[in-house]
């Protein structure tokens, strides 16, 4: 699916895509708000659900790779270099 009609959709249309052929990547969680991040194609779409009833009240896409900044901090690298430098060993 192409980036620019997945932004024409509206809020129940754009879930249904995410549902069908998103892959989820991530969480997060904000104050009272979590945050599912999840790939299309070639762009990436987060839903917003709120945390009470976990209703999804927002979505967001976009291409530019420096919204998944706030990603990384959930990547702990010690937990993978130990493997590498094993591998690396022969």
């Amino acid at each position: 699916m192409r980036f620019s009609y997945f932004k024409t959709l509206s809020l129940p249309w754009q879930a249904k895509v995410i549902c069908e052929c998103g892959v989820r990547l991530a969480e997060r969680k904000l104050a009272d708000v979590i945050i599912e991040l999840y790939q299309i194609d070639s762009f990436y779409a987060e839903v917003y659900y709120r945390h009470s009833d976990s209703e999804v009240i927002k979505i967001a896409s976009f291409q530019d790779l420096s919204y998944l900044d706030p990603y990384f901090n959930d990547v702990m690298l010690p937990d993978i270099t130990p493997k590498i430098l094993k591998d690396d060993e022969c």
